[in-house]
């Protein structure tokens, strides 16, 4: 028997939108994104390297990098972690600063959104990688852009639309 109402198949998806809103707020929002200097060099990167990501294969160098990146700003987190004592950690957890949480929440948030980043490059990389054909006219993608109504030769313009998005995205750091 359930002491309160038994979860619905959406409760998860509640709990997961919370934990995010939490860790977007505690990092700064789209305000902190869009004025971040990382993100700054990503676009003017990505449009300098445009005629790379266009017309050549960029996410082998994403998909062979990007995991080792990865390693380093878990092992970075596990260090923040374990740094210091019990003592130093609850000050650091008492001390409230822009109203965006204590120091160690938006510490812990500059980590977790290094590693949202670099896995969500990682797996635009993957993406481009899969989606890297020529598109048959029978196939069901076709078919699912049609439905849609988008002509089936759109998807030699997604591609490029793609690419850069997930270049950008493996260059940015915000």
């Amino acid at each position: 028997m359930y002491e309160s109402e038994p979860p619905t198949r959406f409760t998860e998806y509640h709990d997961l939108f919370e934990i995010v809103g939490r860790y977007w707020r505690a990092y700064g929002g789209f305000h902190e994104l869009l004025r971040s200097p990382y993100t700054h060099f990503a676009l003017l990167l990505t449009a300098l390297c445009s005629g790379y990501w266009i017309s050549s294969p960029w996410a082998n160098d994403a998909v062979s990098v990007l995991p080792n990146l990865l390693g380093f700003g878990v092992t970075g987190y596990a260090i923040w972690i374990g740094w210091g004592d019990e003592k130093l950690r609850e000050l650091l957890i008492d001390l409230e600063h822009d109203g965006k949480g204590s120091f160690y929440v938006q510490i812990s948030a500059i980590f977790a959104h290094f590693g949202l980043v670099q896995v969500l490059a990682l797996l635009l990389s993957f993406l481009s990688k899969a989606l890297d054909y020529e598109l048959n006219p029978k196939s069901g993608l076709a078919h699912a852009l049609s439905w849609v109504g988008l002509p089936p030769y759109s998807f030699a313009y997604l591609k490029p639309l793609g690419s850069g998005i997930g270049f950008f995205s493996s260059y940015t750091r915000s």
